[in-house]
């Protein structure tokens, strides 16, 4: 069902769900212990050393009186020094009267200290109750999503207008759902693209505060930012809004046969011990594909019975590395999507909690042939008139289905072979025998499996 486009909406027409969270403008508003934020800010001005109020508020993202109060406190301890910035000429003024900071000897011990207890280094955290809130705000289901959405979305999908009146309220619910079909019908690629029909776009923290952790949650892998709220010069905040937030396209994850558990809880890697947020936090208020389900290393039972409470409850329970427990709300899409038969997936009792299964099937002869047309002219090649009678030809001689897949991947062998003979960039019947010789195996039927 894919076509050549990466399909979706401009960024510019996306519109936020949720009210932009006001600029804090005390420590009480900010809802994080005043002492995390000073470690933070003692870190930061270990691996920034002699920044200025300016790159501090930058990189703290908070009310710059706050920067002040906090260093002014820090220099009572003995633990920050300020250096004035050497005049580098005599019109110069960026440099003159710059002030700025530094750590003391007993200053660097602390970020140390600070370092080993928690190695996060970014933007000042939100708190969990003001993440929870939000998330909730941010709620897929709070927005009715219609027909006319759903046909926008999915405008550029070939085969699309079978599924809409399905898919439309499947996003509508907000239940888990079962995409399934044979390899290449393009049930991944769809499933991306679904929540473009909502319009609007979400505030992402860069991490929360939880429990005595920093949590980040902001990952530019998996998240899409949609302004330019961070780039502003000036430290006042009243055209902006708090920005511990990033205001981005709603979240888009995918995992496949990579899928461990650990990924499904707080944690860090070897080399970085930042705690990341499991990929479920990350995916909130968004899409959390679980592609090929059966190809993971754990047994499918024990995948699936790790979301019958998130799934039952809206609500998630997380280990944290200091033992204690936290409850983070789960209001995502989440959909898995399989090549195996559904019956042969799990039991009957958890497919009931499944609320959308769907089935993907094939494209129909004109929409294959309309697809080729499309992607070849994308290339800039040309089909020649009998081509398509030696394609369907060879797909009923090894029965293989019109998987949208085919058409992107064999396009772009035939462009290969072309380029490489230096030929006119025409795709004959010899050279789509070709392409199909290399793309499938022996029997016909090994490629396009996805």
């Amino acid at each position: 069902m894919n076509t050549t486009s990466s399909a979706g909406q401009h960024r510019e027409e996306l519109t936020p769900q949720a009210k932009a969270p006001k600029v804090p403008t005390s420590f009480e508003g900010l809802g994080v212990p005043r002492a995390v934020v000073e470690n933070l800010l003692i870190k930061q001005i270990a691996a920034f050393p002699k920044s200025d109020l300016l790159n501090l508020t930058k990189l703290m993202c908070i009310n710059s009186h706050m920067i002040e109060d906090m260093i002014a406190n820090l220099r009572k301890k003995s633990l920050v020094e300020v250096f004035q910035a050497a005049s580098e000429g005599f019109m110069s003024q960026e440099a003159t009267g710059s002030v700025r900071y530094g750590l003391s000897e007993t200053g660097m011990q602390e970020a140390d200290a600070a370092f080993a207890k928690d190695a996060y280094l970014g933007p000042t955290p939100v708190s969990l109750r003001d993440y929870d809130q939000m998330v909730k705000d941010q709620d897929v289901r709070a927005k009715v999503v219609t027909k006319a959405d759903v046909t926008h979305a999915l405008s550029e999908v070939y085969g699309a207008e079978r599924m809409i009146s399905v898919l439309g309220p499947a996003i509508n619910s907000g239940r888990a759902l079962l995409l399934y079909g044979d390899a290449g019908t393009g049930k991944t690629f769809v499933a991306t693209r679904i929540l473009n029909s909502l319009n609007t776009s979400v505030y992402i923290p860069y991490a929360v505060y939880a429990a005595g952790n920093i949590i980040k949650v902001f990952s530019p892998q998996h998240h899409k930012r949609v302004d330019n709220n961070a780039d502003g010069q000036s430290l006042l905040f009243k055209e902006q809004f708090d920005r511990r937030w990033v205001l981005s396209e709603r979240p888009n994850i995918q995992v496949g046969g990579e899928l461990t558990m650990d990924m499904l809880e707080v944690n860090h890697s070897e080399h970085n011990r930042v705690w990341m947020a499991p990929l479920q936090m990350m995916a909130n208020n968004g899409i959390f594909i679980i592609d090929d389900l059966g190809r993971q290393p754990m047994p499918v039972d024990t995948l699936l019975n790790r979301w019958i409470v998130p799934m039952e409850y809206f609500f998630d329970h997380l280990s944290l590395p200091n033992g204690q427990q936290i409850t983070i709300p789960f209001i995502l899409t989440l959909a898995f999507s399989s090549n195996l038969d559904p019956e042969k997936i799990s039991d009957p009792a958890f497919l009931r909690r499944l609320g959308y299964k769907i089935q993907f099937y094939p494209l129909k002869d004109s929409e294959y042939q309309a697809l080729w047309e499309k992607i070849a002219q994308v290339r800039q090649l040309a089909i020649a008139p009998s081509v398509f009678e030696n394609l369907f030809s060879l797909h009923r001689q090894h029965s293989v289905g019109f998987y949208p897949c085919l058409p992107k991947d064999m396009v772009g062998i035939s462009r290969d072979i072309i380029a490489f003979e230096d030929i006119e960039p025409v795709i004959t019947p010899e050279i789509l025998s070709r392409a199909w010789e290399v793309y499938f195996t022996a029997d016909g039927k090994g490629g396009g499996a996805r």
